[in-house]
Parts: structure tokens; C-alpha cells; sequence
């Protein structure tokens, strides 16, 4: 088990693969495990660094609350531990967020960027739907949390078509999940609150990609395009059919975006 510490906190991340290193950074309910299905994809050609961010995972849970500027350092605490001077970065709805705090306050330590569900700011719609999911986190009542939280994250079609393995999911989170963990979201909901980056787009110099999804209800298409029009050079790609999880949705879409985008060096292409 792979750890560094970041205020006495102990964080775990996996580092897999060699070649240009790639950092992803995980949504609310996600951790490293959720990647695993990505692995050998994404480690191919690229050294793969996962981390688990404070609250999430195999990393230290905290008693106090905090911002997503402690989920920053986190990040730059794992680019010094493992010795990169910078790196690609995906990051993934709340991994993102963290991501453009780097991306603006930190240019140097980017390379490419690969914003997948993401918003600049914490609309009103988006503080809401977080709040909501706080009080089902706080009856850590598994079934709570999952008929509240979890299908807004699916778009319709997929939802209708694997509700079998989403019913799984659901027994596997009641059965798994304690209530540290459901505190555990609830703080990391709460920290994405003051979530507020639209000053800082325009600092942005890495190239970046912006990922949304047809069917995204929590972070909605019109926020994505506010998105890409704040970063300068940003580049845009709808993924259709999919909602707010689109990794999951459309994995085979995900993959190749990220490392088509993250991999390829041409600069120009002149059409003769």
C-alpha cells in the first residue's frame, strides 16, 4: 500500500505503467478501485498515478471540514512525492474542480487537461442536489443513499437497461459502506460548496479537453459550455447518449478521448 502524508493525513495512490505520466483525479463517490477496469488501457503507454483524495477511499478520513485548496495540495504533494515536475491531469466532476485549481493557480506543473463532467462554479442547482445528498449521507442508511444519490448520476437509457447491476451496486454500497464513510461524503459534498474557479480559467495555459455528457442532470451541458468558454484554446466533445458517470456509460468513448487528446504531439496539421 502505497502512502504519503499530507497534514498528518495519509493519502494512497497507485502508480502503474511508464511513459508520460498521467494523474487522475476521482469524483465524490469514486477511488482508485473504481479504475480498475481502466488500468491496462490507460497505463499502455502512459505511467498511471491514482490517488485517493483526502475523505475518499484508502486515504485518512479527517474530523474537520475544509476546501477543495486542501485537495490541491494533496495533488501537488503526489507530483513532489513521486518526483514529477509536472504531468497530465483528468479529472473527473469534484476531481476536476480540484483540477482546475491546479490547472489556474499552478500552469507549470500541468501538461495536458482533460476535464470530464466538470463545472467552473457551484451553481445553485448543483449546491442543491449536493445538499440533498448530505441528508441521505446522514442517515447512514445505505438504501437512502443510493435511491437519492446514485440514479441522477446515470442517464435514463443506461439506468433502464443494467438496472440489474445497479441493484447490485446498491446491496454492495448497504452492505459495505459505514457510517464514517457516508461522513466522509458528506464533508467532501460540503467542500465543493465554495467551488468558485471562473476568475482563474483565463490562466489556464495547458492544452485542455473538456468531456460532457448528452444526459448530464447533475453538472448540466450549458455549465460545460460556460467551461470551455472561460479556458482559453479549449477544446470540446459531447459524449452522446450518457450522463453524468459517461466513464461508465461509454467507456470505450472515454478511453480514447483522454488518451487520444493526452497522446497526440502534432501541434498543426496543413491541409494542402
Amino acid at each position: 500500500m502505497a502512502t504519503f502524508d499530507v497534514d498528518g493525513v495519509p493519502i494512497y495512490y497507485e502508480d502503474h505503467g511508464s511513459g508520460e505520466p498521467l494523474v487522475v483525479l476521482n469524483g465524490i463517490f469514486m477511488s482508485c478501485a473504481s479504475w480498475r477496469a481502466f488500468v491496462p488501457a490507460f497505463s499502455a503507454r502512459n505511467r498511471l498515478l491514482l490517488v485517493d483524495l483526502v475523505d475518499q477511499g484508502a486515504s485518512g478520513k479527517v474530523d474537520h471540514e475544509y476546501t477543495q485548496e486542501l485537495q490541491e495540495r494533496v495533488v501537488l504533494a503526489l507530483l513532489d512525492h513521486v518526483g514529477l515536475d509536472r504531468a497530465h491531469l483528468c479529472g473527473i466532476s469534484y476531481g476536476g474542480e480540484v483540477a482546475l485549481r491546479l490547472a489556474s493557480r499552478h500552469p507549470e506543473r500541468v501538461d495536458k487537461l482533460v476535464l470530464a463532467n466538470t463545472t467552473a462554479w457551484t451553481s445553485a442547482w448543483l449546491r442543491d442536489i449536493g445538499r440533498s445528498w448530505e441528508h441521505a449521507m446522514s442517515t447512514h442508511d445505505g438504501h437512502v443513499f443510493f435511491r437519492t444519490c446514485i440514479p441522477v448520476v446515470y442517464s435514463p437509457g443506461f439506468y433502464q437497461a443494467n438496472h440489474d447491476w445497479i441493484s447490485a451496486r446498491e446491496e454492495f454500497f448497504v452492505q459495505t459502506f459505514t457510517a464514517d464513510v457516508y461522513d466522509a461524503f458528506a464533508r467532501l459534498t460540503r467542500s465543493a460548496e465554495t467551488h468558485d474557479e471562473r476568475e482563474g480559467l483565463a490562466r489556464i495555459t495547458a492544452p485542455t479537453l473538456v468531456l460532457s455528457s448528452e444526459h448530464d442532470h447533475v453538472t448540466p451541458l450549458p455549465n460545460q459550455t460556460e467551461l470551455v468558454a472561460g479556458i482559453p484554446g479549449a477544446a470540446h466533445v459531447v459524449i452522446q447518449g450518457a450522463g453524468h458517470a459517461a466513464m461508465y456509460e461509454k467507456p470505450a468513448e472515454f478511453i480514447a478521448l483522454v488518451l487520444g487528446f493526452v497522446n497526440h504531439q502534432t501541434t498543426g496539421i496543413t491541409i494542402a
